[in-house]
């Protein structure tokens, strides 16, 4: 494969890195796949994952780009008020621009982590290029609404609940009994709260996903089972993702035993697996429908002939 360092954008200022299939391999026609930093961390991903997952999709045929959105590794800060919600779906609509000009592709596959999974998820759905998004541990919003007893309870459920040593603090005294309280009382209210009392940001969410669905895009969420997002993820969705992920309109994978970063080399060979055929999936879907596109754009002779008549 080769790579080739690039800038684009407005006076070039942002930085990334194009990752070319070998020439001998059959490329994937007019479709790229675009990499969303997560977070702040570095167009190499954490750990380098983005790294791997770049060059394992381009030993498969596929072009891929991963960039520094403008703050974030070697892009320089913008020099205008634009808030970074907006001006990364701008920058990642620059990359896609870059790609057409360059490599000739006019069709996309977003993928990004956390923040970069929420992006990946707006940007689609204003841009009509985007044929595909793999969103991993999507973040419900950009800035993360995390909050302290929504972590405890994460901790108590999968971690405390199975560990001698925490059932002895429970038991002898040593335990934050204010903080299980408050973690409890978290679950409580978000077990009771009814559906119609879920707020903007999981509305906006399931809104994007039936817009999504309504233009064919194909639509991937992957899950680090130790992750909080992903109970978010479920309580936002509720029925509807369920329903989305039954019918095989949304996808849904859960790499167990594996942490937010996926830090251990098993979590990046499972989450390797996981994209390259989540990725295989969406070129096809995206080649049967380009087909049948100009399938019906095209005339027939006989329609021809009756036109012309």
């Amino acid at each position: 494969m080769r790579e080739e360092a690039i800038t684009f954008g407005e006076s070039g200022r942002l930085v990334g890195i194009i990752t070319d299939p070998p020439e001998r391999l059959e490329k994937r026609p007019g479709l790229a796949v675009i990499l969303l930093n997560a977070g702040i961390v570095h167009r190499t991903g954490p750990a380098r994952i983005y790294v791997k997952i770049a060059r394992e999709l381009a030993a498969v045929g596929c072009t891929t780009l991963r960039f520094d959105f403008s703050g974030i590794g070697d892009s320089p800060v913008r020099q205008d008020s634009v808030p970074f919600e907006r001006s990364a779906v701008q920058e990642t609509q620059n990359a896609m621009d870059f790609l057409r000009v360059k490599r000739g592709i006019d069709r996309f596959i977003l993928l990004g982590g956390c923040s970069g999974a929420y992006l990946s998820l707006q940007t689609a759905c204003c841009d009509p290029r985007v044929a595909g998004a793999i969103l991993i541990n999507f973040a419900i919003t950009i800035y993360g609404a995390d909050t302290a007893e929504r972590k405890a309870l994460h901790y108590y459920y999968n971690f405390a609940l199975f560990s001698i040593q925490s059932w002895r603090n429970l038991l002898r005294g040593g335990a934050d009994y204010l903080k299980i309280l408050r973690a409890l009382r978290f679950q409580f209210m978000r077990k009771i709260s009814s559906p119609q009392q879920i707020g903007p940001e999981e509305s906006a969410m399931l809104t994007n996903l039936r817009l999504l669905i309504d233009r064919g895009v194909r639509v991937a969420f992957v899950c680090s089972e130790g992750d909080t997002r992903l109970g978010d993820l479920r309580a936002a969705g509720g029925d509807e993702l369920k329903q989305f992920c039954s019918t095989g309109k949304v996808g849904l994978d859960i790499i167990p035993r594996s942490d937010h970063n996926f830090s251990s080399l098993r979590d990046h060979e499972r989450l390797l697996r996981v994209v390259h055929e989540r990725v295989n999936q969406m070129c096809s879907a995206t080649t049967q429908l380009d087909e049948c596109s100009i399938a019906d754009r095209v005339p027939t002779a006989s329609v021809k002939l009756h036109a012309l008549s």
